[in-house]
This record gives C-alpha cells, structure tokens and sequence, in this order.
C-alpha cells in the first residue's frame, strides 16, 4: 500500500521523483502516465513480457525507498542477479555480469519514437482515468483541462479534454486544443490528433497556425503538420480545403509593413521558408493582385513565383495596369515590391500603352511602372492611340503611367495613323530604322482633354525610311500626297498628331507625290466639240481659231525625285 500512494502522488505531481528520472534514464522508457494498482501484479506483469529495463528502473527506485512491503532491500547485486535470470540471453547476462561500460552506453536515437507526456503544468482540477492493459500499455483519459508535453522535446500541448492511447502511439484532444514549439510554431484548433511515434499532428475546426517568429499565420479547416524528428530536418505544413496565408513583412527598422495576403486550394508550408499552393492561387500585395494555377514564395528573400496563366493587376483605378504570362515572378527590395517579370507569351496593358513579347519586366516605383522592357525570342510590339512600334527589343520609360519615351532595337518599324480631322485615309503612316526612338508629349498629356499621350518626335537610325501622308489643301476629302524618304538618319516632328517636318541627314533621297485633279469630275472643262463629216470641199478661207480650254490635259504628272541636302545634327 506503501508503494500504491507513492505511485499516486508521483503521477500527480508529474513524475518528479527520482524513480521518474531512474525510468526516463532507462531504454525503452516506460509511459509516462503509470498508476499501477497493485505492485506485485506490475511485477509479475513485467517479468512475463521480458521487459528487464523497466523492471531495474522499478528496482532501483523501490530500493532507494526502503524496499518493498515485509521491509526486504533490494541491495544492486539482487537486482542485477534478478535481470540475469529474466534477460534469457547469456551474452547479455555475461555483459551485465561483468560491468560492461559498453552495454550501459545509450542506444542511438530510432527514426521514429513515442512521446510520454508529463502533465506536470496541468491545472489541479484536472482529472485523469488510468486504465492498464495485458499488454503492459495503458490508455488515460483526461478532463477538466489539461497541459502536457512530451518529454525531451520542445512542445507544449492544451486542450479541454484529452484521451492517450499508448500502443497506438495517439493523443486525441477536445476544445481549445493549442500546440505549441517555442520560438516556432502555435497551432490552435476545435480537435486535433497528435501521433507520438510520427510527431505528426492533424487539426481541424477554424485551425489557426502562427509562425511565432514573423507573425505570419495560415487559416482554413484543417492542417497537418510534421515537427522536425531524425530522418526529417525539415518541418512541413499542409493546408488543405482552400486556406488562407496572411504573411507579415517587417522593413529594416523593424516597422511592420503592409501583409501579403495568399489563398489557394492547397498550401504546404517548408521548414518556414518556402511556401507552395495550387489551384486557382490569389495573392494580393500592396494594391496589386496576382492569379495563377500554382504560387511559389520564399519568406526569405521574398519572392515570388506565379505560374500557369498568371497575370497581374493593379487594385488603383488611376494607376491602373495589367500583366499576363504563363509565368510571372515578383521581387521585393526593403520589403517593397519593385519588379515584376512575365515571361512566355506575355502582355503588359495601361491606359495609354499595350506591350507584347516573349519576356516583359516591369520595373515599378510607388505601385506605379517606370521602366518596361520587352525582349525575347519573336519580335516585341508597343501600341499607343497613335502608334505602334514593333521591333526585336525595346526599353518604355514612363511617367505618371504615360509613355514618355520608346526604345526599339533591331529592325524597328513604327506605324501611325494620319490626322482624321485633316485626312480621310485607311492607309498608315510609317517609319522604318535599325533603331527608333519615339517621344511622347507627357506634359501636354496631363491637360489634355482626350486623355491621350501624343507623340512629339520619332528618330530613326541606320538604314531609315519614311512614308508619311500629307494633307490636301483642298480639303480632308481629297487624297493626300505622298512624302517618301531614305536617309541614315530621318528625324520626324509631329504638330498635335500630324506630321509637320521631316529631317534626313546623310545620304538623303526621296520623292514627293501629289495626285493630279481629277479633270473628268471638274464641271469647268470646257470640252472640245467635235466637227461632222465634211459634205463638200471646205472654202479657202482659214477658219477661226478655237480656244484652248482652261484646265490642262488629263496627263497624270511624272514623279520627281528630290535629293535632300545634308543638314547637321
């Protein structure tokens, strides 16, 4: 009976003594929840399963007691007699016998163990039911609250109500379940499971986990997670049924900065440090919301990866852009997004500009682009309201969002439509140079009531020629002429849209071509009768003279070639 209380009051108390210690010490150690209702029955119990370690972990702790009921010691040469004569194994008995220091060195740590809770932090109302079975395991059910954690490792688990099966190696807790890893991890959730052997725990019920180092938490209905043990260096989080991730960024004063918001269908969290999610992912960053079939994030350098029709798009009306890709990847400097890269059949769009290409990146201050550049395999292509400007790659410098500046680089073509107001043609001006670079008129822009970027000035170098449309004066109805020039270098000044002055230095040549009146649609001509077939021999006399008509004779003119003279630079 003696040793029946000390058993109780041990289990209470969290297994403090020095019996705990001598068991914990020993391989395999037993279960921490061990209520024995009667001594000899544990005994004999112990001995049927051959289970010799617990049994000198139980002697050595009944004899620094004082020894069983009848006031027998057990001294430390019964002891090692008793386990010879249980261990049915003569290299261990002679081991044993001899005092083999080798034999009392502790086993390498297995790939997987069991978790003893110690429930040593639990509240006193705690209230516990032990039950023993054949098999030397026991399964304890616990209420009234309890905190537990395993013993040697950093956890801590709560819950309102608990139940342990020992030989199934499962803990099921009920309300208010909280696990938490110091310094790395809090898990809060309705009912969860935790396997001891696995270190595997399976939550569910508006499951919350925190990442206690950031902040960062991922919500949703269920999660499983796996703690770092042997043979796994790397925690991992699963997240299914369409959770939520609520990342928290801190800039490097240590100011909290605005949250990235993820969801997706599924996520799985590594070792802190990459995040993975599929199926229909949304992230939102800063006024800018990107979508795409699978998202890759790494905490650390923060960034991102977006892939499988992903595209990008800004939440600010008046800064408002777009960017699609098959793949699209987000880079951040001081915790602030500055570039983002689409690549694959890309397209980035804004109220004044267009840009398609194999590969585009963007290049953003405050949430706005500043730079675009547009390159890869296939030709890259800028349309504006008023031009559109293809070539092998091209650099866009922007302001307030409007285009200010076009770079193209290798075989350059832009085409612009003519003044509508001033001609009525479905024909296209056009620019053609190794290289171009085109001007827009942003400040003019800004108080304009159109809301369009126009264009200022195109350079053409290398190779260049224009063809330009030139307005009648008699009118928009009538056809416009003709301006053709090559040159390499041709510099083309725009008025409000229209073509207004055409410069070409080295090597210039050119012709201009303006249509002839029509003189069959003009009701001045006077037409030229013609005489009847003369009857009889016309008389000596020499008629009068017949007057020449106004117009001149339905010719069309011969083109004229002019050669322009060099100008400087």
């Amino acid at each position: 009976m003696v040793l029946v209380t000390v058993s109780v009051l041990t289990l209470v108390a969290g297994c403090r003594s020095g019996g705990r210690s001598a068991r914990r010490a020993a391989s395999p150690p037993p279960a921490a929840i061990n209520v024995p209702a009667d001594s000899a029955a544990i005994i004999a119990s112990r001995r049927q399963a051959a289970r010799t370690d617990s049994l000198l972990a139980e002697s050595l702790s009944v004899a620094a007691k004082g020894g069983v009921k009848g006031g027998a010691k057990d001294t430390s040469a019964n002891v090692t007699a008793r386990r010879d004569s249980l261990a049915g194994k003569t290299t261990r008995r002679d081991s044993l016998a001899s005092g083999d220091k080798r034999a009392a060195k502790k086993p390498a740590a297995p790939a997987t163990r069991n978790c003893f809770l110690d429930f040593t932090d639990s509240p006193p109302e705690t209230r516990f039911l032990y039950m023993r079975l054949p098999d030397s395991t026991a399964n304890t059910f616990i209420g009234g609250g309890f905190v537990g954690r395993c013993q040697g490792e950093n956890n801590r688990i709560s819950a309102d109500s608990a139940e342990q099966f020992e030989s199934a190696g499962i803990v099921n807790m009920y309300g208010n379940v909280v696990y938490e890893e110091s310094n790395k991890l809090r898990v809060t959730a309705a009912h969860a499971i935790y396997l001891t052997r696995e270190g595997r725990l399976f939550a569910d019920g508006g499951v919350v986990a925190t990442q206690l180092a950031t902040g960062s938490t991922i919500t949703g209905p269920n999660i499983e997670y796996s703690r770092v043990m042997p043979g796994r260096p790397v925690a991992k989080l699963v997240a299914p049924n369409r959770p939520t991730a609520r990342l928290i960024e801190r800039d490097s004063t240590g100011k909290l900065g605005e949250p990235t918001i993820v969801t997706a269908d599924r996520f799985e969290d590594l070792g802190d440090t990459l995040l993975l999610g599929w199926g229909d992912v949304v992230i939102t960053r800063e006024q800018i919301v990107g979508r795409a079939d699978s998202l890759a994030f790494n905490k650390t350098t923060q960034r991102a990866r977006l892939v499988r029709a992903a595209r990008i798009r800004s939440l600010d009306t008046s800064q408002a852009f777009t960017l699609n890709g098959d793949t699209v990847d987000l880079y951040t400097t001081e915790k602030k997004l500055d570039r983002v890269f689409a690549s694959h059949a890309a397209t980035a769009t804004n109220k004044d500009l267009i840009i398609t290409a194999e590969r585009i990146d963007l290049r953003l201050k405050a949430q706005q682009i500043d730079e675009a550049f547009a390159f890869g395999s296939g030709r890259a292509r800028a349309q504006t309201p008023q031009q559109d400007v293809e070539s092998d790659s091209m650099r866009i410098v922007l302001t307030d969002q409007r285009p200010r500046e076009v770079r193209a680089i290798g075989g350059a073509v832009a085409k612009g439509m003519p003044d509508t107001l001033k001609i009525k043609s479905t024909d296209r001006d056009m620019l053609r140079g190794d290289s171009l670079f085109a001007y827009f008129d942003t400040a003019q822009a800004a108080t304009d009531t159109s809301g369009q970027t126009r264009i200022r000035e195109i350079q053409a170098f290398g190779n260049a020629s224009s063809l330009f449309q030139i307005a009648s004066k008699r009118g928009p109805s009538a056809p416009p002429a003709i301006n053709y020039v090559r040159g390499q270098r041709i510099v083309v000044q725009f008025d409000t849209g229209s073509v207004r002055d055409v410069r070409v230095d080295s090597a210039a040549s050119g012709l201009y071509l303006e249509p002839a009146q029509d003189s069959l649609g003009d009701s001045s001509v006077v037409k030229r009768s013609v005489p009847p077939p003369a009857t009889k021999k016309p008389p000596l006399a020499t008629p009068p003279a017949v007057p020449e008509p106004s117009t001149p004779p339905l010719v069309a003119p011969s083109p004229v070639f002019v050669t322009l003279s060099r100008r400087p630079s």
